[in-house]
């Protein structure tokens, strides 16, 4: 199977943990790089969903991070404090985005966008829990 098959497939479990909870989300990966690899925009997903998807992918394949993990310290007093500001906005610390591994060694990093961001996490993390276990 190609790098590209397995992000296809890595999407698709993602909008099917999105369906199961009657949600419409976007998903974004992006390569190691931050380039876009994929990026599929569920019927009724927000549109402002499409950046923030693509930001949590962006920071999760360049610091090889779960986003979530950097909410803490990108808060006020934080180590990281300004981090989206003093990226050009690209780099975010909102949970939903986490870096994964296919089959080629090849690392990328998925970002979810559209429910809560507990619910962005739980799709995140059930998308990369299938494609490890496959």
């Amino acid at each position: 199977m190609t790098s590209f098959d397995q992000l296809k497939t890595i999407a698709g479990h993602a909008e099917d943990q999105a369906a199961l909870l009657g949600l419409a989300v976007v998903v974004s990966i992006v390569d190691v790089h931050g380039n876009p690899a994929l990026l599929h925009r569920m019927t009724g997903a927000p549109m402002h969903s499409l950046e923030m998807a693509f930001r949590k992918a962006y920071t999760a394949a360049t610091f090889a991070v779960s986003t979530e993990e950097l909410t803490e310290k990108v808060q006020p007093g934080g180590p990281l404090f300004g981090l989206a500001v003093n990226s050009g906005s690209k780099l975010i610390g909102f949970g939903g985005g986490a870096p994964f591994v296919v089959e080629s060694g090849e690392r990328f990093g998925l970002g979810i966008s559209g429910g809560t961001t507990e619910q962005d996490i739980e799709i995140m993390r059930g998308a990369i829990r299938i494609h490890e276990s496959a």
